[in-house]
């Protein structure tokens, strides 16, 4: 039953980030919100954390989504600090979330997942 350990993933990523958005502990950096990012970033959840070998089929058109509405710096290094921030707490495999904008064929969502990158240096 993968689809049900992935649906528990996904309820609980989408539950985190509700409890995390209600305690203010995911803030607005720019004109993206990092609630906006964790969410469009929830279908592909199966792949960031979990052992899925490539992205769900909900997972490229949201991360694509969140593309669209990345339209200048300040919104990439909002991508960027939100990305950085929640890596860890979500555990995501960082190998994995590197390759998933070429995975999906995005390119202003092309910002570094690292807890070492400066995202104010992200243009």
């Amino acid at each position: 039953m993968a689809g049900n350990g992935l649906l528990k993933s996904v309820f609980f990523v989408g539950f985190v980030v509700a409890v995390m958005s209600a305690c203010g502990v995911v803030t607005t950096e720019g004109a993206i919100s990092c609630n906006q990012v964790v969410s469009a970033l929830t279908p592909c959840a199966g792949y960031l954390i979990g052992n899925a070998a490539t992205p769900a089929a909900a997972c490229c058109p949201a991360v694509k989504g969140l593309d669209a509405k990345v339209k200048a710096t300040p919104d990439r290094q909002a991508v960027c600090n939100c990305l950085k921030n929640q890596a860890k707490s979500f555990g995501v495999k960082l190998g994995k979330a590197a390759n998933l904008p070429g995975l999906c064929k995005v390119t202003d969502l092309n910002v570094p997942i690292s807890p070492n990158v400066d995202c104010s240096k992200i243009h």
